[in-house]
C-alpha cells in the first residue's frame, strides 16, 4: 500500500501566502502609525510621505487579507463560509481562532473605512476608530497560530519574532518622544507591549506548537480524517466523543457507558518506538502505545517498507492491533492513511469496525512517542 497523502491545492498555497503577507503588511502599518504619531520623524523623511506611506501599506493590507478570505472559502477543504470570516465565532472550523481573524478583518476594515471618511467623521471620532488598529495587530497574530498550517515551521516562527521587534521598537519610539509628560500612560504602553512575547512565549508551546493541537483548537474530525486519508467516522467532530465520555464515564446514557466510552474516545498516548531492518531487507517501524484512563489501552502500530533518508518508511504493508493488556488483538486490522507522524487505520472486531486517527511526537534518543488517539465507529 502506497502512502496516502493529500496534495493541496493551489487555493491553499494562496491562502497561507496571502495570510503571512498581510500579517507583515499589517505590521508595518501599526509600526508606522504608532512611530509616526506626533511627528516622530522617521529617517528624515517628510511627514507627508511617511502618511501616503502608511496609508498605501494599510490599503495593500486589507486587499491581501481579502484574498486571504476569498482563497480560504473558495478552496473548501476546512468548512469555511463567507460568514465565518465576518461574523466571529460562526464558523464550525476552530471557531475561536478563526473568529479572532474574524474580529482582526472587522476591526481593519472599519479602521480603512473610517480612515477614507476622515473628512467627514471629524478629527476626534476618526481617531477614536483608528485606536482600533492597534487591537487589530496582535489579535490577527493570535489567528495566525491558531489556525495557521506553518505556525511549526522555524521560518513562521522566525518572521513572527520580527513582527514583534518591529512594533516593539516603534512603541519604544513612541513612548520616547516627549518623556517623561503623561508616564503613567507610557509606562501602561510600554507594559502592554511587553505583555504580547511574554504572553506567546507562555501560550505557543503548550498550544499550536504542542502535538494535537489541530484536534484541540476545533478542527472537525471529518477534516482530520481526510488530511490523513481515512474514510469518514460517522460523526461530525471531536467534540460527539468528549461528551459521550464523559456521559458514559458518570453513568449517563443508556447503561451503556462502558462500551462507548471504549469505542469512541479521544484519548492521550505514550509508548514508544522501534526501527529495524527485517530478514528481506524492509525497513520496520514499530509503535507500542498505550492510552490513557480507556478500558482499551493497547494500541500497536507495525509499519514495513522501504527505508527514507532520515528515518520512517514508503509504506508496503503494516498491521494494526487495539485491544487491552488481558486482550491486546481484540481488534485488528492495517494502516490506511499515513502523512508525517499522523497515522489512521481501520481495524475490526468483536462484530463492529472502527476508526483510528494517532496524532503522534517522537521524541529524539531513546525513541519515545506521545500523542492522542481519536477511536470512533467506522462508518459503513
Amino acid at each position: 500500500m502506497t502512502i496516502a497523502a493529500v496534495t493541496p491545492s493551489p487555493l491553499w498555497f494562496m491562502t497561507r501566502g496571502t495570510g503571512t503577507t498581510a500579517l507583515v503588511l499589517l505590521t508595518a502599518s501599526v509600526a508606522l502609525g504608532v512611530a509616526h504619531v506626533r511627528r516622530v520623524r522617521i529617517g528624515g523623511l517628510p511627514r507627508f510621505v511617511l502618511d501616503n506611506v502608511h496609508r498605501n501599506v494599510s490599503l495593500l493590507a486589507l486587499a491581501f487579507v481579502c484574498v486571504h478570505v476569498a482563497t480560504a472559502v473558495l478552496d473548501g477543504f476546512a468548512p469555511i463560509s463567507l460568514l465565518d470570516a465576518v461574523i466571529p465565532l460562526h464558523s464550525a472550523y476552530r471557531p475561536v481562532w478563526l473568529g479572532l481573524g474574524a474580529v482582526a478583518f472587522d476591526l481593519l476594515v472599519a479602521t480603512i473605512v473610517t480612515s477614507l471618511l476622515r473628512r467627514r467623521l471629524g478629527y476626534r471620532a476618526w481617531r477614536a476608530t483608528h485606536w482600533l488598529t492597534y487591537a487589530c495587530w496582535p489579535v490577527a497574530l493570535v489567528h495566525a497560530f491558531g489556525t495557521g498550517s506553518d505556525a511549526r515551521t522555524h521560518w513562521m516562527l522566525a518572521l513572527t519574532a520580527c513582527c514583534v521587534l518591529v512594533v516593539l521598537a516603534a512603541v519604544v519610539v513612541r513612548v520616547r518622544a516627549g518623556w517623561p509628560h503623561k508616564l503613567g500612560v507610557r509606562l501602561s504602553a510600554l507594559g502592554m507591549a511587553a505583555a504580547l512575547p511574554v504572553g506567546l512565549a507562555v501560550w505557543l508551546p503548550r498550544g499550536p506548537l504542542a502535538r494535537g493541537w489541530a484536534l484541540r483548537a476545533g478542527t472537525p474530525l471529518s477534516v482530520l480524517e481526510a488530511a490523513a486519508g481515512l474514510p469518514a467516522a460517522g460523526r461530525s467532530g471531536s467534540s460527539a466523543s468528549a461528551v459521550q465520555q464523559r456521559n458514559s464515564s458518570s453513568g449517563e446514557g443508556d447503561g451503556q457507558g462502558e462500551a462507548q466510552t471504549q469505542t469512541d474516545f479521544t484519548a492521550s498516548v505514550a509508548g514508544s518506538v522501534r526501527q529495524f531492518q527485517s530478514a528481506d531487507g524492509q525497513a520496520v517501524v514499530d509503535l507500542s502505545l498505550g492510552i490513557s484512563g480507556q478500558g482499551i489501552d493497547r494500541l500497536r502500530i507495525v509499519l514495513r517498507g522501504q527505508p527514507l533518508p532520515g528515518g520512517g518508511v514508503q509504506l508496503t504493508s503494516s498491521r494494526v492491533t487495539l485491544g487491552s493488556q488481558a486482550n491486546p488483538d481484540l481488534y485488528a486490522g492495517q494502516v490506511t492513511g499515513l502523512q508525517g507522524t499522523t497515522i489512521g487505520a481501520t481495524v475490526t472486531g468483536d462484530g463492529s469496525t472502527l476508526s483510528i486517527l494517532a496524532q503522534l511526537t517522537v521524541a529524539p534518543g531513546p525513541g519515545a512517542v506521545t500523542g492522542t488517539v481519536t477511536v470512533a465507529p467506522a462508518e459503513q
